[in-house]
C-alpha cells in the first residue's frame, strides 16, 4: 500500500489487486454492500493516518477511482471551505452505485418499440441499463475490437453508447452485438440520448467496455 501525505486536508492511498484480494475485498464487493465501503475506508484511514490529523469525528469524504492495478484512494477532511458539494468525492465509484437503486427491468414490448425508433446507422447504438452488474455484462459478454464505448450515468440508470469504427466486422457483426447487449439493457433512441446526454456525468470516456473489465475483474 503506497501513502502519500497530498495536502494537510488529504492523503492519496493506492492499493494493487493483491492487497485488496488479501483483505478479502474486490471491486464488486464494494458495490454490493455500502455499508462494507465504509467500514473499509475508515479502515484504510484509521491505518495511514500516522500523525492524526483526522480527528475521531472529522468529517471526510472518500474519493476512489478504479485504476488497472487496483484502486487509487483520496481521502479528504471536509472544513469550511471545502464541503460535501465542492469536494471532487463526485467520483467514478460513487457516480456507479447510484445506479444500484435503480428501478427494475421495463416492459419488453416498450424495449421493442425503443429499438425499432433506433437511428438507421445499424454500426451505432446506446443502451440504457439499470444496474452496474448488467453494464459489467455487457463489458464480459462484448470483447470485440474496433468497438467504440463510452459510459454515462443519469437518474440512476446507466447509458452505454456503442459504435463500431469501421465495417471490417472480424470478430463479431453489429447485429450479433447488439443481440449480446439486449440480453443487459434497453436500446435507447439516439434522439433521446441526445438530449439527456448533457445533464448526465460521464463516467469513462474511451474504450469503456475494457475498461470495465480491467475494473471489475476478479482478482
Amino acid at each position: 500500500m503506497q501513502v502519500h501525505r497530498i495536502s494537510k486536508n488529504t492523503i492519496q492511498v493506492n492499493m494493487d489487486t493483491a492487497e485488496l484480494k488479501e483483505r478479502g475485498i474486490t471491486m464488486l464487493d464494494l458495490l454490493g454492500n455500502k455499508s462494507q465501503i465504509q467500514n473499509f475506508f475508515y479502515q484504510i484511514l484509521s491505518e495511514v493516518d500516522t500523525d492524526h490529523t483526522f480527528a475521531k469525528d472529522d468529517p471526510v469524504t472518500f474519493q476512489v477511482m478504479p485504476s488497472s492495478s487496483g484502486l487509487e484512494l483520496l481521502i479528504t477532511k471536509v472544513t469550511d471551505k471545502n464541503d460535501d458539494e465542492d469536494d471532487p468525492a463526485n467520483n467514478q465509484l460513487k457516480q456507479l452505485l447510484e445506479g444500484l437503486t435503480g428501478i427494475g427491468d421495463r416492459d419488453p414490448a416498450a424495449r421493442k418499440t425503443e429499438i425499432a425508433e433506433q437511428n438507421a446507422n445499424p454500426n451505432h447504438r446506446v443502451y440504457e441499463i439499470n444496474n452496474i452488474d448488467a453494464v459489467v455484462g455487457v463489458a464480459d459478454g462484448l470483447k470485440v475490437q474496433g468497438l467504440a464505448s463510452s459510459l454515462y450515468t443519469y437518474r440512476h440508470h446507466y447509458y452505454l453508447d456503442l459504435a463500431f469504427l469501421d465495417d471490417n466486422y472480424i470478430e463479431m457483426k453489429p447485429s450479433d452485438a447488439w443481440a449480446i447487449a439486449n440480453e443487459f439493457g434497453a436500446s435507447c433512441p439516439l434522439k433521446k440520448f441526445d438530449k439527456i446526454k448533457p445533464q448526465a456525468k460521464r463516467l469513462i470516456t474511451q474504450d469503456a467496455l475494457g475498461n470495465l473489465r480491467r475494473y471489475f475483474a476478479k482478482a
